[in-house]
């Protein structure tokens, strides 16, 4: 069973809107975590939350909604699956955002060799099998640490679904701006 804390955060201070507002600017990459319910049925939903944590051990963390039905799922499945969805993705991201009891009726999936969990990789440009490792309840939501059993990327192709100012779009390569070798050894 993963280790579990409760985070007492102070009261709200107000200031919600211009967070979210802020939060907007920030882009971030849209992916689906997927799980099994304790009948053996596969759940997910749409998160835009996940952060590597380490490489030694490799692990990471998504963050999901307390209310949201799928974190019985992962809990019972004692991990998940985060599935990065490819660009033009969009409507299978809105799909895994609804209250739809049958979400994976229209998504393809194969059981993960590393743990039988839902694998959408037709969708994914990428994934991580992650075994639940600690689960940190900060505000509404639970903060999931897993420990990585898997994971696999394909071709990058059009690049990833990207989430920016409450619209879908996709990764543009940059141009950089200096030689990556330059850049400090943390990002090496």
């Amino acid at each position: 069973m993963p280790g579990q804390l409760d985070i007492a955060l102070p009261a709200d201070r107000g200031g919600a809107r211009e967070f979210r507002d802020a939060m907007g600017v920030f882009p971030a990459a849209v992916c689906v975590v997927t799980a099994l319910d304790d009948e053996g049925i596969p759940r997910g939903l749409t998160c835009s939350a996940v952060c590597s944590v380490s490489m030694e051990p490799p692990c990471l963390l998504v963050c999901v909604n307390r209310r949201n039905r799928s974190l019985e799922a992962i809990r019972h499945s004692q991990g998940f699956v985060v599935n990065l969805l490819r660009a033009g993705r969009y409507e299978l991201s809105n799909l895994f955002a609804s209250a739809s009891p049958d979400k994976f009726a229209e998504a393809p999936w194969h059981p993960s060799p590393a743990s039988g969990l839902p694998l959408l990789d037709a969708d994914a440009l990428a994934f991580v099998d992650c075994a639940l490792s600690t689960e940190i309840h900060a505000g509404s939501h639970a903060v999931l640490i897993g420990l990585v059993r898997e994971s696999g990327a394909a071709e990058p192709g059009d690049g990833p679904l990207v989430y920016w100012q409450r619209n879908y779009g996709q990764w543009s390569p940059c141009v950089p701006i200096r030689d990556f070798a330059e850049m400090p050894e943390i990002y090496a």
